[in-house]
């Protein structure tokens, strides 16, 4: 699955600097840094992990057609977990969904394999 390209179609912003971890969570730091990839480890690896009975918990999902599948977001703003139809399979409500996605925003949070780096010209 190309992660990249559903990114792509997701973050339209241009100027918007982003990092995109192994199981397809995407940080993008709210003020970014000079190291955009260094922050977003640290940001995953603050805000990714799940601590039951607490907001990390928490998620909302947002169906985008033009992606073929739904974009999974948390408490923290500026993390975003792509699950596709695929994935998904029978499964279509928001919250057998969402459970996906804070699955595997939290084996990103624990792996923190960056695949990508969009900063601009600079890329990984």
């Amino acid at each position: 699955m190309d992660f990249v390209k559903v990114y792509k179609k997701v973050v339209t912003n241009p100027s918007m600097r982003w990092v995109l971890f192994k199981n397809g969570t995407c940080v993008m730091p709210l003020s970014p840094q000079k190291d955009v990839r260094e922050q977003a480890i640290k940001i995953l690896k603050e805000h990714g992990p799940v601590v039951a009975g607490t907001p990390s918990g928490d998620f909302e999902v947002t169906k985008i057609p033009e992606i073929n599948g739904w974009v999974v977001t948390g408490d923290y703003p500026g993390i975003m977990t792509y699950i596709s139809a695929e994935e998904a399979g029978k499964k279509n409500d928001d919250f057998e969904i969402g459970m996906i996605g804070r699955t595997k925003r939290e084996a990103d949070a624990k792996g923190l394999e960056v695949v990508h780096v969009e900063d601009k010209d600079k890329t990984i």
